[in-house]
């Protein structure tokens, strides 16, 4: 399921889909003008899930890894109606999108109970 967003930090507008995976939840990070891909990153669902239902305050990171298996991170922070998602390596900037809360709880659902 696809999402629309904008990048906080360049302010370019991204595409967030979400898909289930093996592992859990798979999201990629796309540019909207071109659909270049920019990061995939698989996490567990429970986890993304536990913060978007909980709302604990402040930026908080789940673990999780690439597609190829390498570690990756997402900081996630949610903002009243609004969820600031940035995919990053270890010491890396990463990938940013700030999407809507309804729109990524209603996506995340529904690619768990597929």
């Amino acid at each position: 399921m696809a999402i629309d967003g904008v990048s906080q930090s360049t302010g370019v507008e991204r595409v967030v889909e979400i898909a289930r995976s093996g592992e859990g939840v798979l999201i990629v990070f796309r540019e909207r003008k071109g659909n270049v891909e920019l990061e995939r990153i698989v996490l567990p669902a429970d986890d993304l899930m536990n913060i978007l239902t909980e709302r604990p305050t402040g930026l908080h990171t789940i673990d999780g890894k690439s597609v190829a298996g390498k570690p990756l991170m997402l900081n996630i922070e949610v903002k009243r109606n609004e969820v600031l998602l940035v995919a990053r390596a270890e010491s890396v900037a990463g990938c940013d999108a700030a999407v809507g809360l309804d729109d990524l709880t209603d996506a995340l659902e529904s690619v768990i109970s597929a």
